[in-house]
């Protein structure tokens, strides 16, 4: 219970900073939802960040444990919205680099047994729109794809 009320609260907080940094995003203040976005991905992941950025994506929910899965989703989110922080801004390299990682956590949680919200299946949509696919690894392609059709994940 504990557990699952840290989780809801992680993700409330989330929801927050998604709402925020969408805010700054379409009026234009792009450094501040950036620093917004990257600060709650320290946050979200605490030192085990600098892990989970350094490993493949299915290496790290391994090393992050099955506990640790929703944190690992909600960490995809806020990389997905820094990826599209960096497309307003014109970026289109960093935008495909935090897409091509969210794209990949994604689909490594759902891989590990970790559920998708409706709203996670509307983010891989857009941020599959930022990556191609095809240059997706194929178990992480194919599972986003599943996915997105309407996979129960």
């Amino acid at each position: 219970m504990i557990q699952r009320d840290y989780i809801e609260r992680l993700i409330e907080q989330c929801a927050e900073v998604l709402r925020r940094a969408l805010q700054l995003r379409r009026s234009h203040e792009l450094q501040p939802a950036l620093r917004m976005v990257r600060d709650a991905q320290w946050e979200m992941l605490g030192p085990l960040r600098q892990l989970v950025e350094q490993l493949e994506a299915s290496s790290a929910v391994d090393v992050a444990g099955r506990s640790q899965l929703d944190r690992i989703r909600l960490y995809a989110v806020l990389v997905g919205e820094e990826g599209m922080i960096h497309k307003a801004q014109g970026d289109s390299a960093s935008e495909y680099l935090c897409g091509r990682r969210a794209l990949e956590l994604y689909a490594a949680v759902s891989l590990a047994g970790g559920q998708l919200e409706q709203s996670d299946r509307d983010r891989l949509r857009v941020l599959g729109r930022a990556v191609d696919l095809g240059q997706l690894e194929p178990r992480y392609r194919d599972e986003i794809q599943r996915v997105t059709r309407g996979g129960r994940s």
